[in-house]
């Protein structure tokens, strides 16, 4: 369990556990690295559950709550496109 806070540089000095570690969930992980380019988490999750005026604050409580020590700014959630659109595809 990492600190909140904890870097991605910190987090490669534990390599070895993490690759042991995630390759129970996916024998197929051979390494991991730092990632250079992404600065935000992006996320697929099914609309329909968070549809609702209220949807991304009911996910980013669930995610505080699956994840201790996890804490999300209310306001740094946000839909990828305009909810408007997301509709009109749905």
């Amino acid at each position: 369990m990492a600190h909140e806070g904890a870097s991605a540089a910190m987090l490669l000095h534990f390599r070895k556990d993490i690759i042991e570690a995630a390759r129970k969930a996916d024998k197929g992980i051979i390494d991991i690295m730092m990632n250079k380019t992404w600065t935000e988490l992006k996320m697929l999750v099914p609309y329909e559950r968070y549809r609702h005026p209220e949807g991304l604050t009911d996910l980013r409580e669930q995610i505080e709550a699956e994840n201790e020590g996890v804490s999300i700014p209310p306001t740094s959630m946000r839909w990828k496109r305009a909810k408007r659109s997301i509709e009109e595809q749905y």
